[in-house]
Formats: C-alpha cells, sequence, structure tokens
C-alpha cells in the first residue's frame, strides 16, 4: 500500500474542520440559555408562533422587570429551540447525589382572567411530540409549576434519566386569551422529594402514597373542607368557641412595653418594594427556599426577591400595632396590611397552589399565619377573609382531620409547626357551625395521633420523641411547646384532647426532664446539634399548662405529677404557683433520684437529686447521631459507650462547650482518635446504625446496668439511599456501665480496630477550663500548670486514679496507664466543613474555635486485638472528697467485678446485694450467682432480697423491628422469646411477661415475652 501525502493531508485537514465544527457547536449549546427571563427585546427574535403576538410586558414579571405576553386567536402555539438542560452537576441540590433527583420544569404563568380552558405545554425532538402535560386555566395570578419529565404523557423518560429535548412548545385550542410567563427553567434536576402536585398539575405523585410527604397539601382533603355540611350548634358550644378564641388571641398579645414607631413599620414594609398600580399589585417575587432553582443573573436580573418569612415577619408586626395605634397611624397600618395581603395573594398563595414545592412550609408561615389571624376582621371587613383563610387550610392541610382515621398517623413535625396553627385557622371560618364541625375533627384527630405508639415517628412507650427514624429531642422540642397550649385550651370543655393522646403525651413530656439535668439533654441525644444549647428551660409555661390541664382522665383538677415537675424545677422562682400547688393542693416538690431507660434512644440515665450520668450507645435500630451535609460535620462519636456528666448547672457549667471541644473526645467514648479532616464524615448525610442489636439497660430500684456491643465496621443510614455504610478502621468493642448508688463502674472488652495509622482509645474526660490553673489531683501529683502533659501510669503497690476540674473522680481498676494534657485546643465549629469549606450561617461565620481543656483518655494502641478497660467514676465529690480521693476509693470495697471478658461483663453490688449481667453471648455459663444462663444476650440484674426471694429485672435489648426493605424498618418493636435458666428450684407467678415456669429438674427455666427494651421485673421464691 503506498503512502500518499497529499490524502494524508487532506484527512488532516478535514479532522481540523470536523473539530472546529463540534467545538463550535459545543460553545453554541453551552451559550444557550438554561432559563429565560424575557428582560431583552431580543429574546423575541428565538420564538416561533401561530396566531398569536410575543411582546415584553411590564405589567406582571417576578425576577427582572419584564415577563413574557402571549395573545391569542383561534388555535395558537409558540416555542423555542433557544435552551438547554442542566446536567445535575449544574443543578442546585442541596445533596448531591446522595438523594434521587429528575430533570424538571420549572415556569412561572400569570393569569388576568380565569377561564374553563387549557395550554399544552410539551417538549419535540427532530418535529416529533415527546412529552406533554396540559395546564387549566381557571385561576388568576402567578403560579409557579415544577414538573418532572417523568411525570408527564408521551414517551417521557425514566426517573432520574437525563434528557435531550431540542424544541419548548406551548400550545392551546382556547378561542382567544392572554398569559403572561416568566423565570422558565426549561430543565434542572430537582430532588424527587420535592416536587409537589396541585390544583393545575394534580398529576405529579399521583400513583404515591397520598401521606407519604406530610409536608403536602392534599386536594382530596381540601376537597373535605368543600364538601362539609356543618351541624347546628347550642349555646354551651358557641360560648365554648367563643372562649377558646379569646384564649388564643391572648396568648398572642405583646407585651405593653412594646410601643407603636410607625415610620419604623413604614421603612419595613417599603423595603419589600411592593406597589399597587391600581390594576395590580407588583413586587418582587414572593418566593418559598429560593435556593431551591437554578438562577442565572445575566438572563434575570439581581436575585431580589421577597421571602415568605420576611413577608410575615413584617404583617405580623403590623398586626401587633394595629390595636394599638392612633387613627392615622392605624390608617397608616391597614394601608400597608391589605397591600401585603393582595400581594400575598397574586403572587399565587392562594388555595390549591404549591408554587412547584413549599416542602417544610410549616417553619416558614408561622408569621404570616399570626398575622393573618389577628387582622381576620380587618380582612372580613376587606372582603378577603375567605380567600384568605382558604389559601391557609390548603396551605396546612387542615382537611387532614376530616380523612378517615385509619390514615391518621402521628408526626412531630406537625405537632411542631402546625397543630397549634389548626388550632388558630379553625377559628377563621366565619361560621360558628364551620368553627364546631372542625373543632371536633380536629380534638379527635390529636386524640388519636398522640395515643399512637407504634408508628414510624412519634411518642414511644419509654416517652422517647421518635423524627428522623430516631430519638430527636430537638425536634420533639417544638411539639412540647405546642401541645400543652392546645392540651390546656381544650381542657375541661366537650372538645378536650382524650385521655389515651393526654396521657402518652404526658409521658413523653414529662420524660423530657428525666433525660435532662437540670434543663440540658446532653450531647448523645443532640442529633445535629451538638453543645448547642439543647435544653427544656423555655418549658417553663408548657409545664404550668399541663399541670393546670388536670389529668388525662379529666377527673382532677391539677396534674398532680406534673406539678410537682414543676415544683422542682421553677418553683423557688414562682412563689404564687408554688404556694397554688403546695398550699392548695398539698403538691410538694419531686425527688427525680433514681435509674431511667430510654431503649428507643439506648440511653439510660442515672441521677441523684443534683447531679445525673447521661449514658449513650446505637445499635442496628437507634443511630448514633444525624450528621448533617452542613451541621455537626465531625459527630460520629457522641453515642460510642459515652457516659455525660452534668450538674444542676447543666452542660456548660459542667465543662462542655463548643469552643476549642475535641471532636473526638466524648467522654465515655471508645474511639479512634483522628485528625479532624479525617473524621469529618464523607457523606453529605449519615445516621449511622450498626448491624448490632445489642444496645440497652435495665434498672432495680434506683440501680441500673447499661450494656451495648460497639460496631463501626458495617451498618445502615437511617435517612437516605445508601445503606451499605461503616467506617474503615472497624471499630469494636463490648461495654457496659454498671450504676450503683453514687458510682458508675466502667468495663471494656474486646477492643480491636485494624487501623493502624491512628490510636485506638477511650476516653476517660473532656473538661472545659474556666481557670487555667485549677487543679487537678492524680494518684502521682496535684496538676496546677498550663499546659501539661503526662502519663499516669500504675505503681506496684496501687491504682492510678484522677479527678477532673468539675469535682469528678476516675479510679482505674484495670492496669491501663492514664493519657492526661491540660492545654489550648483549637477545632472547627460543627457547621464548617474541612474538606468543602462550607460554613452554614447558624455558625454565624465562626470556623475555628478554641479553648482551654483538660482530657484523660486510656489509649490502646494502634490496630488493637482484644484490648479492655475497667473504671469507676465517683460524680460531683465535694472538696474535701477530693483531696482524700486516692484513700478513700482505694478502700471502697462496696462492689466486685465478678466476670469481665468476651460474654459478659459481671459486677456485684454488695450494698444492695444486687448483681448486674451484661450478657452478650447466649448460653454461657456465667459461674455466678443464681443465674446460670440466657437463651439470647440479656441484660440482667439479680437482687438477694433474703435467703429464699431474688427479685430480677431482665431486658432482651434486641428492639425487634420489622424490616420492611433494606435500611428501612417499621419503627417499633416485636415480641421476643427468652428463657433464662437458675441453679436450683425457684417459682414465680405466670404473667403478661412470664409465660412458663418449669422447675422439674435440678434447675429452673422461665420463659419470658420481652417487648419495647423495658425492663421485665419479677420475684422468685426458692422452693
Amino acid at each position: 500500500m503506498t503512502f500518499n501525502p497529499f490524502k494524508a493531508q487532506n484527512n488532516i485537514l478535514i479532522g481540523i474542520l470536523l473539530l472546529m465544527i463540534s467545538n463550535l457547536v459545543v460553545a453554541q449549546s453551552s451559550e444557550l440559555p438554561a432559563v429565560e427571563s424575557f428582560e431583552e427585546a431580543s429574546v423575541l427574535t428565538k420564538f416561533n408562533k401561530t396566531n398569536s403576538s410575543l411582546a415584553l410586558s411590564d405589567s406582571h414579571y417576578r425576577y427582572g422587570r419584564n415577563s413574557l405576553k402571549w395573545e391569542w386567536q383561534g388555535e395558537a402555539s409558540f416555542g423555542t429551540s433557544n435552551f438547554r438542560e442542566l446536567s445535575h452537576a449544574e443543578s442546585p441540590l442541596r445533596y448531591g447525589a446522595h438523594f434521587p433527583a429528575s430533570p424538571t420544569l420549572h415556569m412561572s404563568i400569570y393569569n388576568e382572567t380565569a377561564q374553563n380552558e387549557t395550554i399544552t405545554i410539551s417538549y419535540e425532538t427532530q418535529g416529533e411530540t415527546q412529552v406533554y402535560f396540559s395546564v387549566p386555566l381557571n385561576f388568576t395570578g402567578w403560579r409557579r409549576i415544577w414538573v418532572p419529565f417523568y411525570e408527564m404523557n408521551g414517551n417521557p423518560p425514566k426517573k432520574g434519566s437525563d434528557v435531550d429535548y431540542d424544541y419548548f412548545k406551548i400550545s392551546t385550542t382556547a378561542a382567544s386569551g392572554t398569559l403572561f410567563f416568566d423565570d422558565i427553567i426549561f430543565s434542572q434536576y430537582q430532588d424527587d422529594r420535592h416536587q409537589y402536585p396541585d390544583l393545575i398539575v394534580p398529576f405529579i405523585k399521583a400513583n404515591d402514597n397520598p401521606g407519604k410527604d406530610h409536608w403536602l397539601p392534599l386536594i382530596s382533603n381540601f376537597k373535605q373542607i368543600q364538601s362539609l355540611e356543618p351541624r347546628p350548634v347550642s349555646m354551651a358550644i358557641r360560648m365554648d368557641l367563643k372562649k377558646f378564641e379569646q384564649m388564643i388571641d391572648a396568648d398572642m398579645v405583646i407585651d405593653k412595653k412594646y410601643k407603636v414607631y410607625i415610620s419604623a413599620l413604614t421603612e419595613m414594609f417599603d423595603k419589600l418594594q411592593i406597589t399597587d398600580n391600581g390594576t395590580t399589585v407588583l413586587g418582587p417575587p414572593l418566593n418559598f427556599n429560593d435556593g431551591q432553582e437554578y438562577f442565572n443573573k445575566k438572563k434575570q436580573g439581581s436575585r431580589t426577591f421577597n421571602d415568605i418569612k420576611d413577608l410575615g415577619t413584617v404583617m405580623k408586626k403590623l398586626a401587633n400595632f394595629h390595636d394599638r395605634a392612633n387613627d392615622s397611624e392605624r390608617q397608616e397600618i391597614e394601608r400597608m396590611f391589605l397591600l401585603g395581603t393582595k400581594y400575598y395573594l397574586d403572587q399565587g398563595w392562594q388555595a390549591g397552589s404549591n408554587g412547584g414545592t413549599r416542602h417544610h412550609i410549616g417553619y416558614n408561615v408561622r408569621e404570616i399565619t399570626e398575622g393573618f389571624f389577628k387582622m381576620r376582621h380587618f380582612l372580613y371587613e376587606n372582603n378577603l377573609l375567605k380567600q384568605v383563610a382558604s389559601s391557609l387550610h390548603w396551605l396546612y392541610n387542615l382537611g387532614m382531620v376530616l380523612d378517615n382515621e385509619e390514615n391518621f398517623h402521628v408526626n412531630i413535625d406537625y405537632l411542631n409547626t402546625q397543630a397549634y396553627y389548626h388550632l388558630m385557622l379553625i377559628f377563621m371560618f366565619e361560621e360558628q357551625e364551620m368553627q364546631a364541625e372542625m373543632l371536633r375533627a380536629y380534638s379527635n384527630y390529636l386524640s388519636i395521633t398522640l395515643a399512637q405508639q407504634d408508628e414510624e415517628w412519634g411518642f414511644k412507650i419509654d416517652g422517647t420523641a421518635w423524627h428522623h427514624n430516631g430519638h430527636y429531642p430537638a425536634y420533639g422540642y417544638g411539639a412540647f411547646q405546642n401541645v400543652p397550649k392546645i392540651i390546656y385550651t381544650l381542657s375541661k370543655t366537650r372538645f378536650r384532647v382524650g385521655t389515651e393522646g393526654h396521657k402518652n403525651f404526658k409521658n413523653a413530656f414529662l420524660a423530657t426532664r428525666k433525660y435532662s439535668q437540670k434543663y440540658d439533654w446532653g450531647f448523645g441525644n443532640a442529633g445535629r446539634h451538638p453543645l448547642e444549647a439543647n435544653n427544656i428551660k423555655k418549658f417553663r409555661q408548657q409545664y404550668l399548662h399541663m399541670a393546670l390541664a388536670g389529668n388525662p382522665e379529666g377527673t382532677a383538677e391539677i396534674d398532680k405529677e406534673v406539678a410537682a415537675a414543676y415544683l422542682r424545677l421553677w418553683g423557688d422562682e414562682d412563689l404564687l404557683n408554688t404556694s397554688l400547688f403546695t398550699s392548695l393542693h398539698d403538691i410538694k416538690k419531686e425527688n427525680l433520684t433514681g435509674y431511667y431507660t430510654f431503649p428507643y434512644a439506648a440511653t439510660a440515665v442515672q441521677r441523684q437529686n443534683n447531679w445525673a450520668a447521661i449514658i449513650k450507645g446505637y445499635s442496628k435500630y437507634v443511630w448514633a447521631s444525624e450528621i448533617y451535609i452542613d451541621e455537626n460535620r465531625y459527630g460520629r462519636y457522641p453515642a460510642n459507650g459515652t457516659v455525660q456528666l452534668l450538674s444542676e448547672k447543666g452542660e456548660k457549667g459542667s465543662g462542655f462547650r463548643q469552643e476549642g471541644w475535641d471532636w473526638n473526645r466524648y467522654p465515655g467514648a471508645t474511639i479512634i482518635y483522628l485528625p479532624l479532616k479525617e473524621l469529618e464524615a464523607k457523606m453529605p448525610l449519615i445516621m449511622f446504625r450498626s448491624n448490632e442489636t445489642f444496645a440497652g439497660a435495665t434498672k432495680l430500684g434506683d440501680n441500673g446496668v447499661f450494656g451495648m456491643i460497639l460496631n463501626e465496621g458495617k451498618g445502615s443510614n437511617a435517612d437516605g439511599p445508601e445503606t451499605k455504610v461503616g467506617y474503615p478502621g472497624k471499630l469494636y468493642a463490648k461495654k457496659s456501665v454498671f450504676s450503683f448508688g453514687k458510682k458508675l463502674i466502667c468495663i471494656g472488652t474486646n477492643i480491636s480496630s485494624i487501623d493502624d495509622k491512628n490510636p485506638t482509645q477511650t476516653n476517660i474526660f473532656q473538661s472545659f477550663l474556666e481557670d487555667k490553673k485549677a487543679p487537678i489531683y492524680s494518684s502521682s501529683e496535684k496538676i496546677t500548670k498550663f499546659p501539661y502533659t503526662a502519663t499516669i501510669a500504675s505503681e506496684a503497690t496501687s491504682k492510678n486514679w484522677i479527678t477532673d476540674p468539675y469535682g469528678n473522680g476516675y479510679y482505674m481498676l484495670s492496669g491501663n496507664p492514664i493519657q492526661f494534657k491540660k492545654e489550648n485546643q483549637q477545632s472547627y465549629h460543627n457547621k464548617y466543613s474541612i474538606n468543602t469549606g462550607k460554613n452554614n450561617k447558624k455558625a454565624k461565620g465562626a470556623k475555628e474555635t478554641e479553648g482551654d481543656y483538660a482530657s484523660a483518655w486510656i489509649n490502646h494502641g494502634m490496630a488493637p486485638k482484644d484490648a479492655s478497660y475497667q473504671y469507676v467514676i465517683y460524680p460531683f465529690l465535694s472538696e474535701p472528697e477530693l483531696k482524700n480521693f486516692g484513700k478513700t476509693v482505694s478502700k471502697d470495697n462496696s462492689y466486685k467485678i465478678l466476670r469481665a471478658d468476651e460474654k459478659a461483663h459481671i459486677v456485684l453490688d454488695k450494698t444492695t446485694k444486687t448483681t448486674g449481667y451484661v450478657i452478650f453471648e447466649a448460653d454461657t455459663n456465667l459461674e455466678n450467682g443464681a443465674l446460670k444462663t440466657m437463651s439470647k444476650p440479656a441484660l440482667v440484674m439479680a437482687r438477694e432480697d433474703n435467703a429464699n426471694r431474688i427479685t430480677l429485672s431482665v431486658v432482651e435489648p434486641d428492639l425487634n423491628f420489622k424490616q420492611i426493605k433494606q435500611n428501612k424498618f417499621e419503627n417499633y418493636s416485636r415480641t421476643v422469646s427468652l428463657t433464662l435458666t437458675l441453679n436450683g428450684k425457684w417459682d414465680t407467678a405466670i404473667t403478661g411477661t412470664v409465660k412458663a415456669v418449669d422447675h422439674t429438674g435440678d434447675v429452673t427455666t422461665i420463659t419470658l415475652e420481652c417487648v419495647h427494651g423495658l425492663p421485665n421485673e419479677f420475684s422468685l421464691l426458692k422452693l
């Protein structure tokens, strides 16, 4: 074959030419707009039209100052090929690829005159229609729609698949009409959870479970309100309704100290840039969660908009000062409020509209709801009450209370952000007959849902508040703020919340003060808010409401249990109610000393009057922490068998502060000590659950035992699609804490990891230093130096020990040296990501933090195989006790560790003659006490009451949730059968828990049925 240089040269030139053409096409493609906002007249040349006229208009607009005005006569259409679809990477997805997302059309339509016609929106490829959907024109004002392509008609792509169309078209067969269009995002990837149906795009999610997203207003629920035929009401009911309405009004009155400053109100309103030109109300787009949509400044101008929450703030302030203003001030307030209301409605915040999405909307519309409620009489006088009330009834999905009871499911988000507002919105119906009918349904809904324990979320039998698939007090916080007002308002009337609902809520409400000290619930159950004022301090009024609402049965004027709790928490600063409770009702301040278990949180709390120890683990069903994309970025270890000691001064007063906090050093945790860059989670969102079912506690009297198997190697994520997760170090340990009297005995065995670059350690304490020279005592010296680093090693004749700056003593039973330091620590704010540089605005710009700390830990070395520890904690000692700590604890023979290995940890408390068992492996010969073996891993306490009587407390810690699919459980416990074998012959009564007793041989076998991880207590009599 002969080589032809001219042919080769031609081929090269052709190749270069093709490459240039290709690059030109790519360049032209990248210059095509992903969003069109119609700000320049030249854009009209990019559109084709039939029987239509197209023009830029400033009569209505969103971003920028123009929209596209389309007028038509007869069958008409317009369209363009001047657009491009955004890639996944270009789309503003907060969680990246963590949650599924699909290409979605975003667009705004304005209609001046409603008509019973439709338009069709379609996409074509080479002249052939590929996908399409229709929109009815029976509305006025703006409508924002988000329509995923997989929901369209024609040949829709699969969910999540890319799209590639070359023509966008809008057509109609209506005889004539005028519409305005703005801010068309031709295709961006959108989180599949958030595209919402409404009355003009009802087909979206039509095949989904309608209750799957509790934020979503349902068309069916709204129609139930519209079709409701109320019954006549009696005068007694009318009086109750008026009383309720007055109580809600009274709850919203602002303090008299706030004066009317009309100039400040006017200035605040003017910043919204709302105007009325006599024909329509104009202003920036009224948005919700604006960051979810792609924005291009070159096409859309400045990103000027009003957030619904900001409008609400202004409207509420106007409403607050309306009744205390003079005549001229009142006229100005009414002018602004009326303009703001018309703007709200014109922007598409109307009944039947979802604005593309309004997920989590309850957090953003509280203020505007309160403003509208306070001005309901003014709205009525201006013929706007029905329209505004309907918009809120839709937005809050009020019709849900009219649904079938089988669809009622408790949800803490609802109780937090919507429940009290549902009560408020009932009184925005003009007719008392409707108010009464809706109030009956509302009371029934709350009575049923508050009583539910075996639901995915909500209030469990142990008092935990479940949200995001776990105990989450921070989410329960809003429910605990709002529901007591509802129970109190409706109490002692025919609309009162039912007994079972009241009782279950009360159990969860009072649980808050059991797992908090005095007000703080600590880092173990902080979710994604570690060391950030997690407390019940603001619940004073709520505790008072629950006390004054009476007992759940409705038979007592005062709930004595709640009142006793109130007296302990706030009685000293409230002489009036203290006198009411103590003098008139003979109620005493409660004593909360004892041991409390929360199996649905893998949490135990040992309490004395002036301190509490919060012990925290996790399991297959209970997550370790919530690590968010921009919160708690270093939150891997707060549940690794941690022990947090809190005095009455709470977290800060007990040495726990975010400033300078080493996120590796949660006290009590067994960890792999990592640089913070490596400690930070790699995934945007992780709520890690291990594959271990062993995590829980049991109690007997005021004492208790906690145990867990810590296993970071494999597990699941409680939220999101990533189901097979784990940490590379494969950290593993068997941990227990025995709480007897005023001490905690901590045991760890079988500690291992495969990380040979970073040390495995067990933390003893990390304490903020108010004073760098605060003395710390140890078995080797009194330490006042700063900075200071040392290793405290055991001596042949005595064990080592140390105290922290807050008076807690730690006595080593095993031979582990104590690593100790006092130094200034540099750290990062939990909301700042080292790896991405992103920082949550709630951090207020804080990235790096620092503080002075004293820390102590046990070092197990690199990649340990079978490490262990044993030590005892003596919390909050007096000054004399601290100075004599070494002598005192060395003589403490009130306890004995009987066993500590891979099969069981067993400790005897001689004072109470109680043996605590943490049994990790079934059918183990326990060799200590009457208890011989257990058929399954368990936690047991056995107290020898006398020679012939033993009291047992038994927990099977496996909550045994039903697995629906991978990474998805029904979040409530199912029964587990458990058999225990005792040496000798014993007998006990058959109960709901004790199913069978067999003492025919030399041993006794007892079969139990356990559920919820709660202690099962019963007594045995020797035969």
